[in-house]
């Protein structure tokens, strides 16, 4: 085998192995060009339907992507060209070690990978599945499963990063990579939706078959055909070129090191004094829409009470996904927390200009209802700097936001008659704005002492969407824990 052969990389799907490529590989290799261009490579992983040894666990999606990583490392041979071909599950393994790697800044590393091809892939998670889950008993749990549910938080952020690192990608750098993606979905595949294995990819077509025979070799060749003609692709597809300019952008300089959170973190009960009494303070990590049974939820939004549009990783754009109702295909049928916020514009301010620093609007909660979420609150902390694309943070805001939270949450427990008892918040100012996150910390802790001393009825959660924040709001609440010991 020569040092420029490329390799195909076939990763099967859920309670799967690499024998489900046993056809399709034996056909691939009884083929002169193929076997002449490419070496076939199998990446088997653990993906039992159950353990029952308490020595043994089912991986995550993000330890396999680890050990997808470790596989390629290892290989006696570094090909020059890479394609994955993967099947269901498959490709959400390979998104994940893709995001994954952009995370850690080492785009440059993917450049030889020329072509992702997904075989009914669930994007959107499987509806099936749901209904498979449903009528397993006895607590059974299976972690990878549970990934495969229509909008799950972790498969989404990292398909968010791989559409605008990778598909969407003019050049290469340490946190993007130009990489072609092809997706198929199967005709009558009853498992995976047409809308789910599509997505938002922008290359796909259908191929005869279910979810499982879509990856069979039939008689009419056109599996085969088509994944020839992929294969043919990535053998001419030309290398990535580096970005013409080496300053960071204000996006790679956020997410360089900065991993964010695929599973949910807490971090728990501090009990500090507070006046009279005590108050539990929690820190959250990780997506927003794992959060459950907080009355209200804070969004940190700019002076005009717009709210990021639906693909920002945003914590306005989290939630305003989270709270949206949605189709079987995660399309989105009710922007609830989006068209809420411009009717109480409308009735309260004037739609299109901007509010007051620190004012505070209130939005239901939409589809986070289904986790004990009653209200969203939208706090305008952030000024739009004209002309460009960045936001000052006037520190009265924040403090004057804090105050407006609790002010309105006290008048809806009066007057809606609704059992609000907690509040979670971002560090307003701390994202898009130019104040750190300790600074905001300490703006929001003061005002937070001013409110509780008097009303110590309340108790107050942190959110954190990167590992590096979580820790230093820890580090912080303790500081401050120590100091009002000590005080």
């Amino acid at each position: 085998m020569e040092d420029d052969k490329a390799a195909i990389v076939f990763v099967h799907g859920l309670f799967s192995s690499s024998e489900t490529w046993r056809d399709l590989n034996a056909q691939l290799s009884g083929m002169p060009e193929i076997a002449r261009g490419f070496d076939l490579l199998l990446f088997d992983y653990a993906t039992p339907r159950a353990s029952f040894n308490p020595l043994r666990k089912i991986p995550t999606l993000d330890t396999v992507a680890e050990s997808l990583r470790s596989y390629l490392d290892s290989q006696p041979i570094s090909h020059q060209r890479l394609v994955f071909v993967t099947h269901s599950q498959g490709g959400l393994v390979v998104q994940r070690y893709l995001s994954r790697m952009l995370a850690e800044g080492r785009g440059w590393e993917l450049a030889r990978i020329r072509r992702v091809v997904m075989f009914a892939c669930p994007n959107n998670g499987s509806e099936l599945l749901l209904l498979v889950r449903r009528s397993l008993r006895g607590g059974i749990v299976n972690i990878q499963e549970r990934e495969l549910r229509p909008l799950q938080a972790s498969v989404q952020e990292a398909q968010r990063r791989v559409v605008t690192g990778i598909v969407h990608a003019q050049y290469v750098s340490s946190d993007r990579c130009p990489i072609p993606f092809m997706s198929y979905a199967g005709e009558s595949d009853n498992v995976v939706s047409h809308s789910s294995a599509v997505s938002v990819f922008p290359e796909a077509a259908v191929l005869p078959g279910d979810h499982f025979s879509i990856i069979k070799p039939g008689l009419d060749g056109r599996l085969v055909r088509a994944l020839r003609n992929d294969l043919d692709k990535a053998l001419g597809e030309p290398f990535p070129e580096e970005s013409v300019s080496g300053a960071p952008t204000h996006a790679q300089s956020g997410a360089r090191g900065e991993e964010f959170l695929a599973e949910h973190q807490m971090f728990g009960p501090v009990v500090v004094r507070t006046g009279d009494s005590t108050t539990p303070f929690f820190i959250h990590g990780g997506p927003l829409e794992r959060l459950s049974g907080i009355d209200i939820i804070v969004s940190s939004e700019n002076i005009y009470l717009q709210m990021s549009q639906f693909f920002k990783a945003s914590t306005s754009g989290s939630l305003r996904r989270a709270a949206a109702v949605k189709g079987d295909g995660g399309e989105i049928l009710e922007d609830v927390a989006g068209d809420s916020l411009i009717a109480w514009l409308r009735a309260h301010a004037r739609y299109g200009l901007p509010v007051l620093e620190g004012t505070v609007a209130p939005t239901p909660s939409g589809a986070l209802r289904e986790r004990r979420v009653q209200r969203i609150y939208h706090a305008a902390v952030v000024t739009p700097v004209d002309g460009t694309g960045d936001y000052t943070v006037n520190p009265r805001a924040i403090t004057r936001a804090t105050h407006n939270i609790f002010e309105l949450a006290r008048k809806e427990r009066r007057d809606l008659k609704l059992p609000l008892s907690s509040i979670c918040l971002p560090l307003l100012g701390s994202g898009r704005g130019d104040i750190t996150l300790s600074r905001s910390f300490e703006l929001v802790w003061g005002a937070l002492m001013d409110e509780l001393s008097d009303d110590g009825s309340w108790s107050i959660h942190f959110a954190a969407r990167r590992s590096s924040s979580f820790d230093l709001i820890k580090k912080l609440l303790l500081a401050k824990k120590a100091e009002n010991e000590a005080g």
